[in-house]
């Protein structure tokens, strides 16, 4: 079993490295740099300057939408994110192999290793998926809410390695507020991607360029994201007060220092100009602030 746990942990940040590039590929504006699937212009290994391109790459640049021309760098990014998604699906097979032997006594184990590989293949296919839309609002949507999946099942794996789930006892009012500040995370995370969807369309008729005027007019859903925010930080300091005399009080100050991060990054991202970097640092900060969250919910049980 510790061949496993190794494995589980090595899993674990690699899932979290692919939610990382997914967030470079968005940032950087790569995500159609590889405007074919599962090939790179026709090729399984993208072409690196333009004398490279195949006959027909005309029908694969007229799929771009930015400025239909070969750009090696989107395209280099775009395919870094496809092999770190199959490095991940080998990491997941080897997973449950690493499993399979004593699936009879550890059930619950070769469970989530079995679901944690079919986010990885789902996740993989609506790759393909969104790449055929172009980069649709919702399908875009929809794969960052398999990539948080999969993190929330191999995080569920790790904990039953530690421990088990369900271990310390807590208040039951402690876990219905854990219950809700989860559902609060969610509708910002919500609230967050209708903002990214009016940044994509804005971004998009300034051709990419003039980062500083992506959010210049603060549309309503920015200014609600932005209000909710407050929100989610208030219910995170009464959190944190609340179970500062319990025995997940160190967890919860983690998540609070992750919120109180999160929240600069988001500041950052509006009054400094939209920086590229702060981009990928806010999804991710989101992501783990999620995690934490299920991560705590998964420990404990109401007394």
């Amino acid at each position: 079993m510790q061949k496993f746990k190794r494995w589980a942990i090595a899993t674990f940040i690699l899932t979290f490295l692919v939610v990382i590039a997914g967030g470079v590929v968005r940032t950087t504006q790569s995500g159609m740099g590889c405007p074919d699937f599962p090939t790179c212009f026709g090729r399984w290994i993208p072409p690196t300057n333009a004398s490279e391109l195949p006959p027909d790459f005309e029908k694969y640049l007229h799929k771009q939408d930015i400025d239909h021309t070969f750009n090696v760098w989107h395209t280099w990014i775009e395919y870094s994110n496809r092999l770190l998604g199959a490095l991940l699906g080998v990491f997941a097979i080897i997973q449950v192999i690493l499993i399979y032997s004593r699936r009879r006594e550890n059930r619950e184990l070769y469970r989530l290793a079995m679901t944690f590989l079919g986010l990885v293949i789902a996740t993989g296919l609506f790759g393909a998926v969104v790449v055929k839309l172009n980069l649709a609002h919702l399908s875009i949507s929809v794969h960052l809410l398999f990539a948080i999946l999969m993190v929330q099942v191999q995080l569920a794996i790790l904990l039953v390695l530690r421990s088990g789930l369900f271990q310390t006892g807590v208040s039951k009012r402690i876990k219905q507020f854990i219950f809700i500040f989860l559902a609060v995370l969610l509708v910002q995370s919500v609230l967050g991607t209708l903002v990214r969807m009016y940044v994509d369309d804005v971004s998009k008729t300034l051709h990419y360029e003039q980062r500083e005027n992506w959010l210049a007019s603060t549309p309503v859903a920015f200014l609600m994201h932005r209000s909710f925010s407050w929100m989610v930080l208030a219910a995170m300091l009464f959190l944190a007060w609340f179970c500062r005399q319990s025995e997940i009080r160190n967890q919860v100050f983690a998540l609070l220092a992750v919120v109180i991060l999160n929240m600069v990054a988001g500041i950052t991202l509006f009054y400094a100009g939209m920086p590229a970097v702060a981009q990928p640092i806010h999804l991710l900060l989101a992501t783990i602030a999620i995690t934490q969250t299920v991560s705590i919910l998964l420990q404990t049980r109401s007394r």
